[in-house]
């Protein structure tokens, strides 16, 4: 049994791989988008029609062609030759999703985001489907845990100064004076309320704003075929999401450095960190599978700092950090609520101002957090893993061979 698994070098691909393969399938990677960047859509297709003829020339016919996230060149291929193609989002916003090709029916898309889901679900009725991210467990618990903490706090990650768009065209005097006077006035409102979502920005974000930051970047790019308001859903995600992302991130770190001892905050990171309190300990960034789960077992309290284009899914993060028997301090979610056996083994954050105040109590209460991560550890372990996901998705789309395969290779 054979699918064809197109690559760009996604940190979730080899999780991904081993399930599929603990499932019995054989996997056909395309691997040149990891070395080649330039690639072209014409490339991509000769790619993906080059490894299907290959396979039929084995005899070994594909069951689907898989991506994590969205291509639609991928979909517009298998739509031409009869094949569905099943791709799994890890990341919010992909823009590529509101592609016209998203309609295409042999398309089996997986949004681990309910809103994005929510948006697009109704342009292919029964073929987009929200699905949670998970951990992969089993690749963590081969990598040997240390004997004791080195760090108080930790976070790894982006952030965003290199993603923030926004910030750079202000700097630069780029965007119309009134309609900045009205964005950063959104921008502040928003990072005033409960939480940490976009409904302030999303509900007053007007026409004038749009084009201000559109004209303002000449390098503005909006899909004429896009199937809603390309430069609002790109203002709002692009523009602003990843500047409150920027924000939030700096001015938490902060706030934990002028709270807690000297010493007690660092940053695995590859970003700028000129903006960063001295107090904070920045080391470089982490190799993703090896050396994070290392650093996360480490620490006493890991932080996650959802990004604010994601509204309403549980991010990578989180998994990777529960997954790896370590304890998550995690800014709040609404898909808690369908998450309680993974909410009630979590820190959560409301407000930044709050920061200090909770990782001073998780440091402190060393028995409540040791219980909370090994008792999240578990949940996860039991029920939220990728070859958990990976039974839903085979389940969805191929159920009567799920249940062959299931009976072989699920224990």
């Amino acid at each position: 049994m054979n699918i064809i698994f197109y690559r760009y070098n996604s940190v979730c691909e080899p999780d991904f791989i081993d399930a599929f393969e603990k499932f019995g399938f054989s996997v056909t990677q395309i691997t040149e988008e990891i070395r080649r960047k330039d690639l072209t859509n014409e490339d991509r297709v000769e790619l993906i029609s080059r490894a299907i003829q290959d396979s039929f020339d084995r005899k070994d016919i594909p069951f689907f062609i898989f991506s994590i996230n969205f291509y639609p060149v991928i979909s517009m291929v298998c739509e031409k030759l009869g094949m569905f193609y099943v791709c799994v989002s890890v990341d919010c916003p992909v823009a590529e999703i509101y592609s016209h090709t998203i309609r295409n029916p042999h398309n089996r898309v997986f949004l681990f985001d309910r809103k994005q889901w929510e948006s697009v679900r109704e342009e292919n009725p029964g073929n987009i489907h929200y699905l949670p991210l998970g951990a992969a467990v089993e690749r963590m618990d081969k990598i040997p845990k240390p004997k004791a903490y080195d760090y108080e706090v930790s976070f790894i990650g982006s952030l965003y100064t290199e993603k923030d768009r926004y910030a750079d065209l202000k700097k630069a005097g780029a965007i119309d004076k009134t309609a900045l006077e009205h964005l950063e006035h959104l921008i502040d409102e928003q990072r005033k309320a409960a939480g940490f979502g976009m409904s302030i920005i999303e509900e007053n974000l007007t026409d004038e704003d749009i084009r201000a930051v559109r004209e303002a970047d000449p390098d503005f790019y909006s899909d004429p075929e896009a199937i809603i308001d390309m430069d609002r859903y790109l203002v709002i995600n692009n523009y602003l999401g990843n500047h409150l992302t920027s924000l939030d991130r700096i001015d938490i770190l902060n706030r934990l450095a002028a709270g807690l001892p000297e010493g007690s905050v660092h940053l695995f990171t590859r970003s700028d960190t000129s903006a960063m309190d001295p107090k904070v300990v920045v080391h470089g960034g982490v190799e993703s599978l090896t050396e994070m789960p290392d650093v996360f077992r480490r620490t006493m309290v890991n932080l996650n700092l959802t990004s604010r284009t994601i509204q309403d899914g549980l991010p990578q993060r989180v998994w990777d950090i529960l997954g790896s028997d370590s304890f998550c301090l995690t800014t709040d979610a609404p898909v808690f609520r369908e998450h309680q056996h993974v909410r009630d083994h979590v820190g959560l954050l409301w407000y930044p101002e709050e920061i200090v105040e909770v990782c001073e109590t998780y440091l402190e209460d060393h028995d409540r957090r040791i219980r909370m991560n090994e008792e999240g550890y578990e949940a996860v372990k039991a029920s939220e893993t990728v070859f958990a996901r990976v039974q839903e998705i085979l389940k969805r789309i191929l159920p009567g061979i799920y249940e062959e395969m299931k009976s072989k290779y699920v224990k």
